[in-house]
């Protein structure tokens, strides 16, 4: 999805509104009136017939189920202001965002379209050409080949660029094919994933399977005297809800310089710490001192976003329907550190190196900036930038001999992209998330994190 996606079914309108000449208009060719009249008689016969698009015409029911053949007799200004204003009804139907697939509002668009074309151009073929020279998502040319135009479509970046070649060629020439394909070779390329993967992802002391590693990144505490390691979490609670309340309880060390984190799965208001993060500054759980905000982001920048340092809370599974929560084994860590020493091997050409954008732009681009993570693999743990570049490898691996293949792999290469967006010590919790290479679940900055399973 690129990211200043203009709304279809606003663009559906306006090209609509555009390609189509008003009924009213002294100029309007006489051919397109009688067309357009016929046609949207017919569609209002239909509309009346068919609950299911009548129930997508309910703004303007009375008038679908008033109007009938008086409108074709197109000789008059009155009956071509009734026309004009029957295809403006038309268009902000056809804008409900249920209706873009509907076979009567296609048929419609495109006899109109067509008709236009026709009408005011001559014989140059049956459909008008619309250019988009910054399509971006390609939201108006899309909407341009619904409506029966044919589109030409190009930007300045590549990556819209190739979206638009996926949506508007090689979905459209291969949709049903591709789609196939796609079903047929993911499950395959997951596997082998797994197959590499799977020493760097242990299972738990009873065989069990986790779905998802909870992170925090780490800061020492300034305050006078003490330097204990500071979990940045914005909650401590793990599930809180009717008749279960599992969380992380702070349990300090002899020495009060280090802190343990064990997960209650009974755990009491009273026995969960407040947030140890509060508009950027550092809670200490021992001392209490406040760390400046300033400060965190000077740690966290010493160790280039604290992604590769942060510390491993709590590992996920799950049980039949319930969510399990338990706290890291050694093996865990062993996994963790594994797979960190297997990363240094990966070719550097493989790993996200460009950096991010700074912070003198918009602060919502330029925030993991400041916080030290100047290169995009700063946003990953070693264990995501290690199943992420595997990933990378299997799609690089598949044959490109055919337009067919290229095309899958190009429809595999973007669900990477969504894994990398996923897949992410940034992501935020959602419980329902099933990334391409598996499940994840963490939070924002300054909280949990997540490694890709």
């Amino acid at each position: 999805m690129w990211w200043a996606r203009r709304p279809l079914a606003a663009c559906r309108a306006v090209l609509c509104a555009s390609l189509w000449p008003d009924p009213a208009d002294e100029h309007c060719p006489q051919t397109f009136r009688d067309v357009a009249a016929q046609t949207l008689v017919e569609f209002a016969d239909t509309v009346r017939t068919n609950k299911e698009l009548a129930e997508l015409c309910t703004a303007h029911w009375p008038k679908w189920r008033a109007i009938d053949s008086t409108l074709l007799r197109a000789e008059d200004a009155a009956t071509w202001l009734a026309i004009r204003q029957a295809l403006l009804d038309f268009i902000a139907d056809f804008a409900n965002w249920s209706a873009s697939g509907v076979p009567a509002f296609l048929k419609v668009a495109q006899t109109l379209t067509e008709t236009a074309h026709r009408t005011l151009l001559g014989p140059l073929g049956p459909a008008p050409l619309v250019v988009d020279p910054f399509a971006g998502g390609g939201s108006i040319p899309l909407e341009a080949l619904r409506i029966g135009a044919d589109a030409f479509a190009t930007d300045l970046n590549p990556i819209p660029v190739l979206l638009n070649r996926v949506t508007l060629e090689i979905a459209p020439r291969n949709g049903i094919r591709l789609a196939a394909e796609v079903r047929r070779l993911a499950p395959i390329m997951r596997a082998a994933a797994e197959r590499k993967l799977a020493r760097f992802y242990a299972r738990g002391p009873k065989g069990e399977v986790p779905i998802a590693y909870l992170w925090a990144r780490t800061i020492s505490c300034e305050g006078p005297g003490c330097g204990a390691e500071i979990p940045l979490l914005q909650t401590f609670w793990l599930a809180r809800k009717a008749g279960r309340s599992v969380a992380l309880v702070v349990k300090p060390g002899p020495d009060r310089k280090s802190l343990a984190l064990e997960v209650d799965e009974h755990a009491k208001g009273d026995q969960v710490h407040t947030p140890t993060t509060q508009r950027g500054s550092a809670i200490c759980p021992l001392c209490g001192f406040t760390t400046p905000a300033k400060s965190v982001r000077a740690q966290l920048s010493r160790l280039d976003g604290g992604s590769a340092d942060a510390r491993l809370t709590a590992v996920v599974w799950k049980a039949g329907k319930e969510t399990v929560y338990r706290e890291p084994t050694a093996t865990d860590v062993a996994s963790v550190r594994d797979a960190a020493v297997a990363l240094q091997s990966v070719d550097e050409l493989l790993l996200p190196s460009e950096p991010t954008p700074d912070n003198s732009g918009h602060r919502a681009v330029g925030s993991p900036f400041i916080y030290g993570m100047r290169r995009w693999r700063d946003l990953y743990t070693p264990r995501q930038l290690l199943c992420l570049t595997t990933y990378v490898t299997l799609v690089r691996e598949l044959p490109a001999h055919t337009v067919e293949q290229r095309a899958v792999r190009i429809l595999l290469a973007l669900a990477m992209s969504k894994m990398a967006d996923y897949a992410s010590s940034l992501v935020p919790g959602e419980s329902n998330v099933v990334a391409f290479a598996g499940r994840s679940a963490g939070r924002r900055l300054a909280s949990r994190g997540t490694s890709a399973k």
